[in-house]
């Protein structure tokens, strides 16, 4: 089977190049899974942000409108006190 050491290195060679073709392939596989973990943890953690930003700015706009409906007859208030604090 082996005559010479020219066989012997290219049978070490071809050992050497399905081992590294095997730990590759392993290597491949491990990062899709990992990634795909990653993934879901992304959309996860926007689907999480999503639900705060909804739950926190639906108040705030709720509040930003009621005071624009609402300033100016606080300003009118201001200004008649005003007006007969001056008088």
């Amino acid at each position: 089977m082996f005559a010479t050491s020219g066989d012997i290195l290219n049978m070490s060679l071809a050992i050497g190049f399905i081992v590294l073709v095997i730990f590759l392939s392993i290597l491949i596989f491990y990062s899709i899974l990992v990634m795909r973990d990653v993934s879901r943890m992304t959309q996860d953690s926007k689907e999480l942000m999503d639900r705060i930003h909804n739950t926190i700015m639906g108040p705030l706009k709720a509040v930003d409108y009621i005071i624009e409906k609402v300033k100016p007859y606080i300003e009118s208030t201001i200004e008649n006190r005003f007006k007969k604090g001056k008088k």
